[in-house]
């Protein structure tokens, strides 16, 4: 399928904080892909509070949907938590769909892999990631789900739900953050990065894909990584191509990314559905 299906619903972008413009990145990055790609637009069911509990404290979720307690960008605005059960949704439709029809699906969405079991940090308030691993594995039969993330930092609260919910039995995790990567040796980095995606996730049924962009050497808030721009591009070639040889369907989501102005981190975002379309294009090509 030579087109980008992305599982988006306007609801689910937050209004621009002065502080965060990146809030309001997933409506900017679909049309910047509709420009350039094929995109298929796809329907996303938003989850309820006890779909989302199944990776998190259910008084925490509840008062969280309440503005009772702060979100991942540290308020209570109404505005936010309405979107949180469409990001999540996002994120599970995506995972939902690419596993039942084994095919690539991608979901414009961030803020999740620090948020912990019972509490928002770092931009994020709700662990899709965890959610749509054991919403896989509970609602859909999934044996194994895979979260490759490759965002800089350290997907800690995703590492919290996992443990506090019992799903590391059956997610397989790497997070980049957790190594330190940068200029001296990221080429050595990418040039193993295929063999470790075999060796640790090969055996699953889906991968969850954090293609995060701040790990880019000019951003803000780079801590893991440091690529350039053409290291970005071909560590997604690489995942994709990777994951096509292992048939593995992947579903990619945004994460980080804070350089300023927005429409850098927007070209880098590009790269990605670029990386996934030349994949096939490559395989289509070989195949005739």
């Amino acid at each position: 399928m030579s087109r980008l299906l992305v599982f988006y619903n306007k609801k689910q972008v937050a209004p621009v904080l002065a502080e965060w413009p990146n809030s309001r990145k997933p409506s900017l990055v679909l049309q910047s892909w509709r420009e350039q790609f094929d995109v298929e637009v796809k329907k996303v069911k938003a989850l309820s509070p006890a779909q989302i509990s199944c990776a998190h404290d259910p008084k925490y979720v509840r008062d969280i949907l309440a503005c009772r307690a702060k979100n991942g960008f540290g308020n209570t605005l109404k505005s936010i938590a309405a979107t949180l059960p469409w990001t999540t949704g996002s994120m599970v439709s995506a995972a939902v769909y690419a596993m039942q029809n084994h095919c690539n699906t991608f979901s414009p969405t961030s803020g999740f892999h620090h948020a912990g079991y019972a509490h928002a940090s770092g931009l994020c308030t709700f662990s899709g990631l965890t959610i749509a691993g054991i919403v896989l594995r509970n609602n859909y039969g999934a044996k194994r789900v895979g979260i490759l993330d490759l965002d800089s930092h350290l997907g800690d609260g995703t590492l919290a739900t996992m443990a506090r919910t019992g799903a590391d039995s059956f997610i397989s995790h790497y997070s980049l953050g957790e190594e330190d990567i940068h200029q001296g040796n990221n080429e050595a980095w990418l040039a193993a990065l295929p063999e470790r995606i075999r060796s640790t996730f090969s055996s699953c049924d889906v991968l969850l894909y954090q293609a995060g962009v701040d790990c880019h050497q000019d951003d803000p808030l780079v801590d893991s990584g440091h690529f350039t721009t053409e290291q970005i591009y071909e560590r997604d070639r690489i995942v994709y191509s990777t994951c096509q040889r292992l048939s593995l369907p992947v579903v990619t989501n945004l994460a980080g990314g804070y350089q300023k102005p927005l429409e850098k981190v927007l070209r880098l975002h590009d790269l990605c559905a670029k990386a996934h379309l030349d994949v096939l294009a490559a395989t289509a090509s070989r195949a005739t």
